[in-house]
C-alpha cells in the first residue's frame, strides 16, 4: 500500500514540477534521484529489480544530458521518473529478501518438524 501512495505522490509532483517551468538546473533533483538508485542498489534491486533499476539509471543518464541542452523542465520530468522506477525496484528488492526469508523459515520449520517426527518415532 505503501509503494502505490508513494508512487502517486510522486506522480503528482511530477505534474506540478512540469506545470511549473523552471530556468535553473535541477541539481538537487539529480543529486536525490542519484542518491534513491544508490540506495536501490544497496537493496538489492540489481539482483530483485534489474529492469527497473537499469531504467532508473538509464533516464537518469537522458537527465543529465537535458541538463547539458538546458532543456531543464524535460530534466525534471526524466529525473522524478527515474526516481519512482529507483524507488519501484527498491521495494520490489525489499520484497524479494522477504519472500527469500519467510521461504527459509518455512524449510527451517519442515526440517525442525521432520526431525521431531523422526525422534518420536524412535522413543
Amino acid at each position: 500500500m505503501k509503494l502505490y501512495q508513494k508512487l502517486f505522490t510522486c506522480v503528482i509532483g511530477l505534474g506540478l514540477l512540469t506545470a511549473c517551468g523552471s530556468t535553473n538546473p535541477p541539481s538537487q533533483q539529480l543529486t536525490e534521484t542519484q542518491m534513491v538508485i544508490q540506495q536501490a542498489e544497496q537493496s538489492g534491486a540489481d539482483e530483485y529489480a534489474p529492469l527497473e533499476i537499469r531504467e532508473a539509471r538509464i533516464k537518469l543518464g537522458l537527465a543529465r544530458e537535458a541538463v547539458e541542452a538546458k532543456d531543464y523542465d524535460k530534466a525534471i520530468r526524466l529525473a522524478e521518473h527515474a526516481r519512482v522506477d529507483a524507488e519501484l525496484a527498491q521495494a520490489k528488492a525489499q520484497s524479494g529478501k522477504a519472500e527469500k526469508a519467510v521461504a527459509e523459515l518455512r524449510e527451517s520449520i519442515r526440517v525442525l518438524k521432520a526431525e521431531i517426527e523422526r525422534n518420536q518415532r524412535t522413543d
